[in-house]
């Protein structure tokens, strides 16, 4: 199985936009696992109705296998199986059960697996990705950036400033402190709302592809 992991330094920088532009272009060929941390009851969930599954959590991890529930519109989950996952779980877990639950989910759940694409950031020593993605955005506020931002940007093989709604001098900005954590190499500049191949002579495409084996569809992507 290989594995493709896109990591962010906290919500809104695009990262579920991103997973959804690769799936997109690769309809069909990747199964697909949202991993969520639950520190306490509610905290980091993406979702805010009274009977989310993370105030339901019992015992060190909960993977949610239901089609109806992960297919919710509105929800990170529902966009990853309308943008064309091969499948779609969503695995919450407590602070350190990260490792039993990816066991869990390899010899139980993902045996069939042969192209992975997760999202979230504590997960990804325990997987050991094939290919790491960091997606940053200028507008997600410092003070939610997660501990494991700037190791994670060092080891990413690529990095990824989403444009959207962000002011060229903010881009630059970030540009330039991620090149220099990366001995000088300049992160890409993308709005990953877009399709994935309007993202002209994009070093996430060229990279997905060699990972995945398969050319990306052009289906409505310029």
């Amino acid at each position: 199985m290989k594995i493709l992991s896109v990591a962010a330094p906290g919500n809104g920088s695009g990262k579920t936009l991103t997973l959804a532009a690769i799936l997109t272009a690769w309809p069909g060929r990747f199964d697909t696992v949202k991993f969520t941390t639950v520190f306490k009851d509610g905290v980091n969930c993406p979702r805010t109705e009274r009977a989310c599954a993370c105030r339901e959590l019992h015992g060190r991890y909960t993977v949610v296998t239901d089609p109806v529930v992960l297919a919710t519109e509105d929800t990170d989950t529902g966009r990853l199986t309308r943008a064309g996952a091969r499948s779609v779980l969503w695995c919450l877990t407590q602070a350190g059960a990260h490792a039993e639950a990816w066991q869990h989910l390899r010899g139980d759940l993902l045996t069939g697996a042969d192209l992975l694409l997760t999202e979230g950031n504590s997960i990804i020593p325990f997987l050991s990705p094939d290919l790491l993605v960091m997606v940053m955005c200028p507008s997600t506020p410092r003070e939610r950036w997660k501990p494991d931002t700037w190791p994670l940007v060092s080891r990413a093989q690529v990095v990824i400033i989403n444009s959207h709604e962000s002011s060229r001098s903010e881009i630059e900005s970030l540009a330039a402190e991620v090149a220099a954590a990366r001995g000088g190499e300049r992160p890409s500049v993308e709005d990953v709302s877009r399709p994935l191949p309007a993202w002209r002579g994009s070093l996430l495409g060229q990279s997905v592809e060699r990972l995945a084996g398969y050319p990306m569809t052009t289906a409505g992507g310029a």
